[in-house]
Order: C-alpha cells, then sequence, then structure tokens
C-alpha cells in the first residue's frame, strides 16, 4: 500500500496538510486537511506497511479497538482511493 508521489504533508498552525505538487496541482482542486489519525495513517503510506500494521499501531498509540483502528485505517484508505491518490487502487477491503 503506497500513496502517489507528488504530495508533500505540511504543518499549518495547529493542522496538517496535503499540498499537491506539480502535475498533481492540476489533478487536485486545493489541499486535503488532515486530523492527527489521518497524519499518522499518511505518513505510513510508503509501500512498506499494510492496513493491518497501521491500524495495530493506532492501537498502540490512541489506545482504541483493533475494529475501530481497522475501520478508520480503512476508511481513510477508501477516501484516499476515491480521490485518486493510492497507487494501484491499494486500499483494503
Amino acid at each position: 500500500m503506497k500513496a502517489k508521489s507528488g504530495f508533500v504533508l505540511r504543518e499549518v498552525g495547529e493542522g496538517t496538510v496535503l499540498v499537491p505538487t506539480g502535475e498533481r496541482v492540476v489533478d487536485m482542486n486545493g489541499m486535503i486537511v488532515l486530523n492527527d489519525t489521518g497524519k499518522f495513517i499518511w505518513e505510513r503510506l510508503d509501500g512498506s506497511h499494510t492496513p493491518e500494521q497501521i491500524a495495530a499501531a493506532l492501537v498502540d498509540l490512541y489506545e482504541v479497538s483493533l475494529d475501530e483502528a481497522a475501520s478508520d485505517v480503512n476508511s481513510f484508505l477508501n477516501e484516499l482511493e476515491n480521490l485518486g491518490i493510492l497507487e494501484n487502487g491499494a486500499a483494503a477491503n
């Protein structure tokens, strides 16, 4: 599971946004605002983490149930897939 290149993660004030760069600027209309969970997941979309591994890490960090963490990861990945931001439709089902 990997995010497409062409996006930069930036801290803006107390928030985090994904900013499209290069050719992605044409594809995207604006920035994507991330909450802390979204930022955590995005930072692990490097091709070396599975959705299950990310969910397990969320459990450790936020003390939520594995089911809740897995649901959050899958929802976020589905949103990214709908936006065309994941390589090869890499969202978990």
